[in-house]
C-alpha cells in the first residue's frame, strides 16, 4: 500500500466541531501521516512515548484479561505489546484508517508469535460493532482527542467493557488553569507545526495535535465526562509538564 508524505488538505477547509467533517479530516489526515507516524511520536515526545506506554500497560495487565480491544490503534505498537505480554488473551485493534491497519498488521506480522494472531478491524471508535460487555480491557492511545463525538465514545467505550473491566487512556492533557493550558497548547502547536511542514510539507499535519488538545475538555472537565459516562473510579497520572496523562478508568 503506498502512502504519499504530502497533505494537501488544510484544517481551515473543515469544520472540526462537527462530527462528519471531524471524522472526514481524520481519515485524510491519518492516511497520509501513516508513514510517518512512529517517527514523530517519538519526535514530538522526545523520546518518552515508549516509557508512557510501559507505564500503561503495566497499569492495565495485572489481573490477566482475557479479551482485549485497542481502539484508534494506529500501526499496532499498544496491541502488540499486549499480545506479546499477555500470550493467553484474545486482543483485537481497530481504527479508522486502512492505511494505518495495513502497517499495524506488517509490524504485528514481523514480531510474529502471538503479535500475529491480533484481530485488526476497520471501524470508527463511537460506533463499536462488538457486543456489550465483551472486553475485559480496552485501550485507547492517543485516541479520544480526536473522536468525532467524544461523549458518544465514552458511553460505547463502558457498552463493550464489562461491569468489572478496565479502560486505559493514554492521551495528551490540558489543564484547568488557563493560563497553563494556553501555554501548554501553544507550545505544542509550534512543535507539531514545524515537523508537520518538514515532514509532510503542511503545518496542520501535526498543528492538528494542538488544534484537537484545544478543543478536548480540560482535565477535570475530562475526569468528569468518564464518570458520567458510567466509569465510577477515575485515576489519572500525569508526565511531561502536565501534557500527558495515563488515565485509568472502571466502572
Amino acid at each position: 500500500m503506498k502512502n504519499d508524505t504530502r497533505l494537501p488538505e488544510r484544517m481551515a477547509e473543515f469544520s472540526l466541531g462537527e462530527p462528519r467533517s471531524k471524522r472526514d479530516y481524520n481519515r485524510r489526515l491519518f492516511r497520509v501521516v501513516a508513514i510517518r507516524y512512529d517517527l514523530i511520536t517519538r519526535l514530538l515526545s522526545f523520546g518518552q512515548d515508549r516509557y508512557w506506554k510501559a507505564v500503561l500497560l503495566r497499569r492495565v495487565t495485572g489481573r490477566r484479561p482475557g479479551e482485549i480491544l485497542d481502539v484508534a490503534c494506529g500501526t499496532g505498537d499498544l496491541a502488540i505489546n499486549l499480545a506479546l505480554r499477555l500470550p493467553e488473551a484474545r486482543v483485537m485493534a481497530m481504527d479508522l484508517t486502512p492505511e494505518m491497519l495495513h502497517r499495524a498488521r506488517r509490524r504485528a506480522a514481523r514480531r510474529g508469535g502471538r503479535a500475529g494472531t491480533i484481530h485488526f478491524h476497520q471501524g470508527d471508535m463511537g460506533e463499536l460493532f462488538y457486543e456489550a460487555n465483551q472486553f475485559d480491557l480496552v485501550t485507547a492511545g492517543y485516541a479520544l482527542r480526536n473522536a468525532p463525538d467524544l461523549a458518544t465514545t465514552v458511553t460505547e467505550l463502558r457498552r463493550v467493557l464489562r461491569p468489572d473491566g478496565v479502560l486505559g487512556i493514554l492521551d495528551f492533557s490540558r489543564s484547568d488553569t488557563p493560563a497553563i493550558s494556553s501555554a501548554q497548547v501553544g507550545l505544542l502547536r509550534l512543535w507539531g507545526r514545524i515537523w508537520g511542514r518538514l515532514l509532510h510539507g503542511n503545518p496542520d499535519a501535526y498543528g492538528y495535535i494542538a488544534e484537537s488538545l484545544r478543543r478536548f475538555p480540560a482535565r477535570s472537565q475530562f475526569l468528569h465526562l468518564l464518570r458520567v459516562g458510567g466509569f465510577g473510579s477515575v485515576s489519572e497520572q500525569r508526565f511531561f509538564f502536565g501534557i500527558i496523562a495515563v488515565i485509568i478508568a472502571r466502572p
